[in-house]
């Protein structure tokens, strides 16, 4: 989803930095490159007098959807194509029925469906940047999606750089290089004509945050994704220059203030040659403007905002905005594991247990599109075993196998937590049989060196 992936672009620079050799403490920010899509072009980017009567309508939606959700259909709840009445929390730019049906199907992770409705919308407006924008945004979600990387807590640290994801199709990728070049050459037609157009300013600060996700995570090339990364701070910088009220551009700009405002003096005085300084406060500020602004981008500013204020130990905010999200968009997987990580994080373990239970059964009943369920096992698993309910813990961690297309590294992780849990309650044939299978499913790595130890001798509580 794009929030996620808007985490990775703001903290490209940060990575690329690290990458490159200076002394810029990976830990310390988050990380990778830069995933939007624009606002409006023919809109105002100002918070809309009508946002609270948009918000309210589509909460009666969901309200409506809920019941029928609540039957746990096998796929995801999605509006007739082409229904005029379908509403958004947010604005959209082309504002007609392919484009909300392309988001709604988006933000509920339904990355194919979202997909082919872009393309429709691209042949009936070609030469629009933001058209471009959007299809190329749903695309690189589901490669990202396809391997797990729209992980939260991937970019809290600095586990992105070990991020392993595999080689794209040839196909997917030459589209991917294809749309980029033309959502930048669209937007700088636009330039071209008037220097000053903040909408076409905006268009080419996306286009560059997306060539900045595909470098940086996919490819790993990190002056490549360094410089766009840069490019689309410095747009969205003169655009509010240009418009202070463009709320939309205000994403990027307070994501990086607040990055920098978490720097030490020695770490800023690195990225002084970028010649861009910060503010925790004024970072924060920022991002909520763009979350209330009604625009395209409110979403991710809310993500954004969100996962700034878990980190900052905030987590009464940062769950009411992550759970409004969930609710909006309840077939979206991560929103909804945000959540409950949330949950646990702030102590509140027993609420957190009661999520990921929940994800678990919508997941096995085919409730969220190309879900990353396995993930929401594991961390159940891991919420029994601080409770020490060892039996239940390697119940969920069994459960972690048992979803299509499972990430096999995580998969081998809770295959050997299981084998722990099996052995603490002195079951140790169950245990042997969980560590044989953390081998055999990640053969040479660390997870099975683990393993192997543990068929030698059991687990012991530390």
């Amino acid at each position: 989803m794009r929030g996620l992936l808007r985490i990775l672009a703001v903290g490209a620079l940060a990575f690329s930095a690290t990458q490159m050799g200076s002394p810029w403490a990976a830990g310390a920010t988050l990380g990778g490159p830069n995933l939007r899509i624009p606002a409006a072009t023919s809109v105002p980017h100002r918070t809309p007098p009508f946002a609270g009567r948009l918000r309210s309508n589509f909460a009666q939606r969901r309200g409506a959807q809920a019941a029928t959700d609540s039957c746990f259909s096998s796929s995801p709840a999605r509006s007739s194509t082409g229904t005029a009445s379908l509403t958004l929390p947010f604005r959209v730019q082309p504002d007609d029925s392919l484009t909300r049906e392309g988001f709604e199907k988006y933000y509920n992770m339904d990355y194919s469906g979202a997909i082919a409705l872009f393309r429709e919308e691209r042949k009936a407006r070609p030469g629009d940047p933001f058209v471009v924008n959007h299809l190329l945004a749903a695309i690189l979600a589901k490669e990202l999606n396809r391997e797990g990387a729209l992980d939260a807590t991937l970019y809290m640290g600095n586990r992105f750089l070990q991020l392993k994801v595999p080689p794209v199709d040839p196909a997917v990728k030459a589209e991917i290089g294809r749309l980029s070049q033309r959502a930048l050459a669209l937007a700088n037609q636009q330039l071209a004509k008037n220097p000053r157009d903040v909408d076409a300013l905006f268009a080419r600060s996306v286009a560059r945050g997306l060539a900045t996700v595909y470098s940086a995570v996919i490819e790993k090339k990190w002056l490549g994704a360094l410089k766009q990364a840069l490019g689309a701070y410095h747009d969205d910088v003169r655009i509010l220059k240009l418009d202070p009220n463009y709320s939309d551009a205000k994403l990027v700009v307070g994501t990086y203030q607040y990055i920098m405002g978490s720097l030490s003096w020695w770490e800023k005085s690195i990225v002084f040659v970028a010649d861009i300084h910060g503010s925790k406060r004024r970072g924060l500020e920022l991002l909520r403007e763009s979350g209330d602004g009604g625009g395209q981008e409110s979403i991710d500013a809310k993500t954004i905002l969100a996962l700034f204020l878990a980190r900052d130990k905030h987590s009464s905010e940062a769950i009411r905005i992550i759970s409004g999200l969930y609710s909006d968009f309840p077939h979206n997987f991560i929103f909804g594991l945000a959540q409950a990580d949330l949950l646990h994080a702030s102590g509140q373990h027993d609420e957190a247990i009661a999520a990921y239970r929940k994800l678990v059964e919508l997941a096995q009943r085919g409730f969220f599109p190309d879900a990353r369920a396995e993930r929401a096992a594991l961390s159940l698993g891991n919420a029994l075993r601080g409770e020490r309910d060892y039996a239940g813990a390697a119940k969920a961690y069994d459960e972690s196998a048992n979803f299509p297309h499972a990430n096999p590294a995580i998969v081998a992780t809770a295959a050997l937590d299981a084998g722990e849990m099996y052995d603490l309650l002195d079951q140790r044939a169950a245990a042997r049989e969980r560590y044989h299978r953390a081998i055999q499913t990640a053969p040479g790595s660390v997870t099975a060196r683990a393993a192997a130890r543990l068929l030698r001798s059991p687990y012991k509580h530390p």
